[in-house]
């Protein structure tokens, strides 16, 4: 089981705690099984997508500061539409690998603000964390997808709607217990290398995510974070 020390943040705990309480040793929950009422405050930073197809992931319900952060219109709206350009595929089988074989995913990314080429200034990004959670509506397919996006720091909770979307940092897979890796497939895409396999490497303030070169030859790359 994941140790609870890679949650950045307590409402991401908490939502995993709840979910696999409720999940009681199954594949997932079922939708109606989640009731509000016991994610209290949880809920402002809370939504549910739709899975219609492999690249479709329908916003169902959203809380009020999700609303704030990715746009008050996000009904039927296509979560994979609020990232990058340069995110969206990747991001796409990250959501496939959790609807088909019911791992859980955890993401670390940021508002998106790019080069402001006027000005030659660059704002910061608005970092936050994400989990995405899988939940079954009808029959045995998980068709819905439970998920937190919280800022990690306060002045991420101030932004509304990053003008180039979110940027993916970092992914880390969760099997939950009695959810077995056996389950992947060749069917299953591979996800990007550089996110599936990232080392997240801590020091002070500062983060890095360390990356295997591709060649035999090559020393690792490491990519600095923000504080």
């Amino acid at each position: 089981m994941q140790p609870v020390a890679q949650f950045q943040h307590r409402a991401t705990q908490a939502l995993y705690a709840y979910w696999n309480e409720v999940r009681a040793g199954r594949r997932a929950p079922r939708r109606l099984e989640i009731q509000p009422a016991q994610l209290g405050g949880l809920l402002l930073d809370t939504f549910i997508l739709e899975r219609t197809d492999r690249s479709t992931f329908l916003f169902r319900l959203a809380g009020t500061r999700v609303s704030n952060w990715l746009g008050s219109d996000l009904r039927a709206r296509n979560f994979l539409s609020c990232w990058g350009e340069a995110d969206r595929a990747m991001f796409e089988r990250h959501l496939a690998a959790i609807s088909e074989l019911g791992r859980v995913g955890l993401f670390t990314g940021e508002g998106d603000f790019s080069d402001d080429t006027a000005t030659g200034s660059r704002t910061a990004g608005a970092p936050f964390e994400l989990i995405v959670l899988p939940l079954m509506h009808t029959g045995h397919a998980i068709d819905r997808l439970l998920c937190l996006l919280v800022p990690l720091e306060e002045r991420a909770a101030e932004v509304l709607c990053p003008p180039h979307g979110l940027k993916l940092l970092a992914a880390e897979e969760i099997w939950p217990e009695g959810v077995s890796q056996d389950a992947l497939s060749d069917s299953t895409p591979a996800l990007h290398p550089n996110v599936r396999m990232a080392r997240i490497v801590r020091q002070g303030r500062r983060q890095f995510r360390v990356y295997q070169g591709g060649r035999m030859s090559e020393a690792p790359q490491v990519e600095a974070e923000r504080p």
